[in-house]
């Protein structure tokens, strides 16, 4: 289970940049907790992602620029009503994981899971045997090997099949 909430908004002063607000994610998956710090900007980009494939919930508009505390509040309000929303629909998709910084494999507690993690060599076991194709779906063509089920049951059943 995932849950998110928005517990705050901070006023982020630089000297290179204006001053600008992020919203404090907390995120809570399999047990484990950490925070991200997003600004307006970032989840209004995932939202217009997200909207490209998948059913979203209302996202909350951004007024004009306003640094009074009330309006942030509102706005706080509905970055995690909408956010809720979205982790509570059936479907997670990949960039909401990734943008909540959420590593399923990691999260279930698995260090490594090959296919996920992109590490093949780590794996503790190579492949015995791989098929370069389905031979019910692509059988091969003629002079290769007799099929010895067919064989076998004919013979067993004294069919004279070949």
């Amino acid at each position: 289970m995932i849950d998110v909430s928005i517990p705050q908004f901070k006023q982020i002063e630089s000297v290179d940049e204006k001053a600008y607000t992020v919203f404090v994610i907390e995120v809570c998956a399999a047990g484990r907790r950490h925070t991200l710090e997003k600004r307006y900007s970032e989840l209004h980009a995932l939202h217009r992602e997200l909207k490209k494939s998948y059913l979203t919930p209302e996202f909350p508009p951004k007024r004009v620029r306003n640094w009074n505390p009330k309006v942030l509040e509102q706005r706080r309000r509905g970055l995690e009503t909408y956010l809720q929303g979205l982790i509570h629909q059936d479907i997670l998709p990949k960039i909401l994981l990734d943008f909540l910084e959420i590593n399923m494999a990691t999260q279930l507690g698995y260090e490594e899971i090959d296919g996920i993690s992109g590490d093949r060599n780590k794996t503790s076991h190579q492949p015995v045997l791989s098929f370069s194709a389905d031979s019910f779906l692509h059988p091969s063509q003629k002079g290769g090997l007799p099929d010895i089920v067919v064989v076998g049951v004919s013979q067993a059943l004294d069919l004279n099949l070949q």
